[in-house]
């Protein structure tokens, strides 16, 4: 069984019947990766099949199948893991013909350690990022069958109205981050890969805000399944872990407006008691309308996560913006009553109070017009 260390650095295959490269390249990168030797083509496509190594460092000259016919038959069974030949003297025209071919790139023997392991290294990434990259592509497309297929099936409910708006506005901040970071990695793509170098590993954290974003929007796509009202799957959640995860996951709104988001946790091992996604969506709504109201490049969001008596933990979100008068105060948790103009579903607040009150939380707001807003959630504390 493999380690997570042999998944996280990725799997080289090396084919070449003469032992001594071979097991010098297997001791070479043992230490940076899980390596696996075959003696033949045959022996290595085995393998391959088996363990689906993001690198193989295949010889040309082998008796029996050789290397560009194992070249051949590897490009049948992955398209997407590197090949990288390994030649000898005189044979570089092959190596060529192999690059032609589906090959990825070519060596010569007798190698430089130190270009190996960098040309291999790189191999790996790439190969390790594109597989990431496909990986989301489907998690997306199965995605929207399965927000197609509800979203019918949800249009035969008598509920449907506010239901069906209350689901649009819950995807919509996690689809944002899809689109947004897709838009991102798209522009780091359009470049050439030899060209992109270092900045392999920022694709690769799109990557992972698209992949978590993708999972979000599945969990809320599951939790409207169940249209029964109330508390779900209610566990003890670490308050402060919550807020600096929600925080996180907002960057995607506040980053390109040049808006100011910070965290301040004074309460970091306080618990309570509560279905985390709930509570999650709940905190997001009023982070992001905070974002919303404030002037790009200017404005400022306080996160604030306290614990003002031992009963209670607070999560305060202040923001620099608008602000609100007495008369839009007092409607801001109707549902789809909207301050924003032509943008708002008029949700937000709406879904945030249903949710603390679901909690037995509680909820404040104090505002002014061109000053600012300050909510500030209650929830019953858990001991630690």
């Amino acid at each position: 069984m493999e380690t997570a260390t042999e998944a996280m650095n990725g799997t080289v295959l090396v084919i070449d019947d003469d032992r001594g490269p071979r097991e010098s390249l297997r001791i070479m990168l043992k230490t940076e990766f899980r390596v696996l030797c075959a003696d033949s083509v045959d022996a290595g496509l085995h393998m391959l099949r088996e363990h689906r190594p993001d690198v193989v460092v295949m010889d040309i000259r082998m008796p029996g199948r050789n290397g560009i016919e194992g070249l051949r038959a590897i490009r049948e069974i992955d398209q997407e893991l590197a090949v990288i030949m390994f030649t000898g003297f005189g044979a570089l025209e092959t190596a060529q013909e192999a690059i032609r071919l589906g090959a990825n790139d070519y060596i010569k023997k007798p190698f430089d350690t130190f270009e190996m392991q960098g040309l291999i290294r790189r191999h790996v990434q790439r190969v390790q990022f594109e597989r990431r990259r496909h990986r989301t592509e489907g998690d997306l497309t199965s995605l929207n069958e399965q927000l197609r297929s509800e979203l019918v099936r949800k249009e035969q409910l008598a509920v449907l109205g506010q239901k069906s708006a209350e689901l649009v506005h819950d995807l919509r901040n996690p689809l944002g981050a899809v689109l947004g970071y897709v838009e991102l990695l798209a522009a780091e793509l359009r470049g050439s890969r030899d060209r992109l170098g270092d900045r392999w590993q920022d694709a690769s954290d799109y990557l992972a805000v698209i992949e978590k974003s993708v999972l979000r929007c599945k969990d809320l796509s599951d939790m409207w399944l169940d249209t029964s009202r109330g508390r779900r799957n209610a566990i003890p959640v670490r308050v402060a872990d919550l807020v600096q995860d929600v925080v996180r996951d907002v960057m995607h709104v506040a980053t390109p407006r040049g808006v100011r988001v910070e965290a301040q946790i004074d309460a970091p091992d306080t618990k309570t008691e509560a279905d985390r996604l709930q509570l999650s969506r709940a905190i997001q709504n009023l982070i992001v309308n905070a974002v919303e109201s404030v002037e790009p490049g200017r404005g400022w969001v306080r996160v604030s996560c306290r614990e003002p008596d031992p009963n209670t933990v607070e999560i305060g979100v202040e923001d620099n913006g608008c602000g609100m008068d007495d008369e839009q105060i007092r409607h801001a948790m109707e549902p789809f009553y909207t301050t924003k103009k032509g943008s708002g579903t008029g949700l937000g607040l709406f879904i945030t109070r249903q949710v603390l009150d679901a909690h037995d939380g509680t909820i404040r707001i104090t505002s002014e017009l061109g000053k600012g807003t300050r909510i500030v959630v209650g929830l019953p504390r858990r001991a630690a």
